[in-house]
């Protein structure tokens, strides 16, 4: 029986791969290959990166669609579906010398 994500709650990849390794996945070489989070599929592309089944952006929140999930996303279930938070890189101005003294 798979264990629903929480609501509100961000995971990262790495607990993506545990989810799947708890939750009867399948498992290839240390990695899981397909099981469902909260219902929606969840497949393996690489060790890398996952295809998993998303509420799609917009008004209407009944359809879904496949993303990509890759290492440094951020998965989060909302009570309409899941939605993917990709990577983006941040940074401390004060590191690059932005910041004059």
């Amino acid at each position: 029986m798979e264990n629903n994500l929480e609501l509100n709650k961000r995971i990262t990849f790495e607990e993506v791969v545990k989810h799947g390794l708890e939750n009867g996945a399948n498992v290839v070489n240390g990695m899981p290959c397909s099981w469902k989070i909260n219902g929606k599929p969840v497949t393996h592309e690489n060790d890398n990166c996952y295809i998993i089944e998303v509420a799609k952006e917009g008004f209407n929140y009944l359809e879904s669609e496949y993303k990509k999930f890759e290492k440094g996303d951020e998965l989060i279930a909302f009570e309409h579906g899941l939605h993917i938070f990709p990577y983006t890189f941040q940074y401390d101005t004060h590191a690059l010398g932005g910041c004059p003294m």
